[in-house]
C-alpha cells in the first residue's frame, strides 16, 4: 500500500498531526527539520506561525508549504515532506484527542 497523508489533524508550534491512508496518526516535529535545512533559502518563513499553519496535503499524500523556498536561480518551490517521512519518523499516536482552548490542563 502507497502511504499517504488523507488528513491534518493538528497543527500546532512547530509540530504537525496527521492520519493516513491505512489509519495509522503520527506526530511530526517540524523544527529540526526547519534547523537541518537552514540552507534553503526562505525556510525559516516557518518559523512564522501564520505561514506554518498553511501546511497542506499533495496530490501524493505530502506535507508540504506553498511556494517559500528561493533556489539560487530565483525560482520559488514549495516545501514538502514524505509521507514516508512522516511515518518512519514521526511519533506514534494511538488514541489522539486534539487539544483545544475548552480542555482542560492535566495535572
Amino acid at each position: 500500500m502507497l502511504l499517504k497523508v488523507q488528513k491534518i489533524i493538528e497543527i500546532k508550534p512547530y509540530f504537525i498531526v496527521c492520519e493516513f491512508n491505512n489509519g495509522v496518526k503520527k506526530k511530526l516535529e517540524i523544527l529540526p527539520l526547519i534547523e537541518n535545512h537552514a540552507h534553503l533559502s526562505g525556510i525559516e518563513q516557518l518559523e512564522n506561525l501564520e505561514i506554518f499553519s498553511k501546511a497542506s496535503i499533495g496530490a501524493m499524500g505530502e506535507i508540504f508549504w506553498a511556494k517559500i523556498i528561493k533556489s539560487k536561480s530565483n525560482e520559488v518551490w514549495d516545501y514538502d515532506i514524505s509521507p514516508e517521512y512522516i511515518f518512519y519518523n514521526g511519533s506514534s499516536m494511538e488514541q489522539f484527542t486534539p487539544i483545544s482552548p475548552s480542555t482542560p490542563e492535566l495535572s
